[in-house]
This record gives C-alpha cells, structure tokens and sequence, in this order.
C-alpha cells in the first residue's frame, strides 16, 4: 500500500470529551445500581482511556435516585409488557447513562418508556413501529426485578 493512504504522519489531536451540557434545571437521574456500575466502571479502566474521561465528566452531573414503585411505571421500576402475540418483555426504566438492551435497561428517554410513564398494570399502549403500531399490555409494575429476570 502507498504510504500515502496512511496516517502515520498526521498527528491525531488529544480530544477531551466534554461533560454533558444539562439546560438549566434540567437533572439527569440514575439508579443506585447504575451510579455503583458506572463508578465500578470508571475505577476498572485506564485513566487516560477516553471511557474513563466521559465517565469522569459525567459523573458529578448526575443525580442518585431511588425508584418507589407503588404499582405505577416511575424511573427505576420494572415493567412486563405483553405483545399481541402473547410474547412478554420485561424493562427497567433507567437514565441514559446506564440504559443497556442487553440487560434489560431502558431509557427514559426512549419512545417505549415514555408511553410506559405512570401505566399500571392492566394499562394498554400502543407503540408506532416503523412496520406500523404494535399494542401492548402492562402486566406488571415493580421495584424489584422479576423472578424469571437473570
């Protein structure tokens, strides 16, 4: 390859992420559990690593809060949802620090969480996709994880 398509000779500017810019009284919450993980997170990495960094900017600006889940969907709780299809999905509403599909954390930011906000169980949502709208059910509300939820 020509050593004109490489980028050994271009220096690459040391970029430093800057912490989010909150409107005023805007507050950016998180879960205990979150504020531990991404703390635990910060402490496992490299200083000068560029997670480390945003972590570092991030972390004075948010706010701890512990969910009270009493039957209705809040930040921190737990959802079961059924499909039209009978098929259940369980969501916990979190900040958007530590939302993470994989473990079942939602944004509260996210068009799905929005339209679960102060549901209760036996509420029904509708959701637009882009293959169209999808219905769904509010089967539970909790504070806890459920049972069946690794």
């Amino acid at each position: 390859m020509s050593k004109a398509f490489t980028s050994e000779d271009i220096p690459v500017p040391d970029i430093q992420p800057e912490a989010p810019r909150l409107a005023p009284g805007e507050v950016r919450y998180v879960t205990p559990e979150g504020h531990r993980a991404l703390h635990d997170e910060l402490a496992a990495l490299p200083p000068s690593s560029r997670r480390a960094q945003a972590l570092a900017a991030i972390l004075p600006q948010l706010t701890v809060h512990a969910p009270r889940c009493e039957g209705r969907a809040v930040f921190g709780c737990w959802v079961r949802l059924r499909d039209e299809a009978g098929r259940d999905a369980i969501w916990r509403l979190v900040g958007p620090d530590e939302a993470d599909a994989r473990a079942r954390r939602l944004s509260i930011d996210s068009p799905l969480a929005r339209e679960l906000l102060g549901k209760a169980a036996g509420d029904a949502i509708s959701l637009e996709l882009p293959k169209g709208p999808v219905d769904y059910e509010v089967i539970e509300v909790s504070g806890a994880p459920p049972k069946d939820v690794s």
